[in-house]
Order: structure tokens, then C-alpha cells, then sequence
């Protein structure tokens, strides 16, 4: 990579993606933990709604500016991430969580509480 001194017309700019987030999806018996990687985005720069059991998930990143520099070169893009998710009846929807950490987002989907499996006792008859 050259690090020389360009002219504006000379930088190389990205205009911003919108692209579909890679995701993941694990479940156990009381829930499901669905992983969407959300590289450079900030808590506040991400939205979560949910209308009519489909999650949507829109963020974007911000590529910071440093003070008192000149941008020479960027292959960092800006983008947009969309993201959407029909979930199962199973899922408790009042219950969702999130969390952002190291680029991940995470969300907790909680099973309904009558779909888990459960044992039954046998009673003396």
C-alpha cells in the first residue's frame, strides 16, 4: 500500500453497501440464541423491531475521521446492514434480549413456556 500524499479526485471513496448480515443460529430447551455479525457497529447505530413475528435488524457502521488528517486511502466501506427473521410460534416474543460486543450482536429468543419440554410423573393409581 502506497501512503503517498493523493489528490482528492485520487482517493479511492466506497460509497456505503447495504448488505444481509451473516447469522448463526443455536438452540437449547429453553431457547434459541440467534448471532448476526455486525462488524464496526455501535450499540446506537442499531435498530431491532419486531411486527407480526418478523425480527428486523437495521445497522450501520461508522468509519471514523481522525482530527487534523487527511484521508489518503480507504478500502474500510461504510454499510448498511438489513437484516430479517420469521420466527417460530415457540418463540416468546415479550422475552427477547440483545446484546452488541465485539462486532456480534446476540439475541436471546425465549421459548413460550408450554412448548419446553417438561417431564411427567406418574401417580399411584
Amino acid at each position: 500500500m502506497n501512503l503517498l500524499r493523493k489528490s482528492e479526485p485520487d482517493v479511492q471513496k466506497v460509497n456505503r453497501l447495504e448488505v444481509t448480515p451473516v447469522a448463526r443460529v443455536d438452540e437449547k430447551e429453553s431457547a434459541f440464541a440467534l448471532t448476526v455479525e455486525l462488524p464496526g457497529v455501535s450499540d446506537k447505530d442499531i435498530e431491532i423491531t419486531l411486527e407480526n413475528r418478523t425480527l428486523s435488524i437495521t445497522a450501520e457502521n461508522t468509519v471514523g475521521i481522525f482530527k487534523d488528517y487527511e484521508l489518503v486511502l480507504t478500502e474500510i466501506p461504510e454499510v448498511r446492514y438489513r437484516a430479517a427473521f420469521d420466527l417460530p410460534e415457540r418463540v416468546d416474543t415479550a422475552g427477547i434480549k440483545a446484546s452488541n460486543a465485539n462486532g456480534l450482536l446476540i439475541l436471546t429468543l425465549p421459548k413460550r413456556e408450554e412448548v419446553k419440554p417438561r417431564r411427567i410423573a406418574i401417580t399411584a393409581g
